[in-house]
């Protein structure tokens, strides 16, 4: 799953969560493309789980 403007504003709506725009835009930058694969090949692709954890342990770690 990729990460798009679109999810960051669903997300904003239904989880009444503050997502700066600065935010918004190491999210898109992290999530928002597929990676290089591995020295294996393997190409790691996140879960909707996956990136909402990571988005709260970034907003939260913010607000710190």
């Amino acid at each position: 799953m990729l990460v798009t403007k679109k999810y960051i504003k669903e997300l904003r709506e239904k989880s009444f969560i503050d997502i700066p725009k600065e935010e918004e835009a190491l999210i898109l930058a992290e999530f928002g493309q597929y990676h290089e694969p591995d020295e294996n090949g393997h190409v790691y692709i996140y879960t909707e789980q996956d990136i909402w954890e990571q988005i709260r342990k970034m907003i939260k770690a913010l607000n710190k």
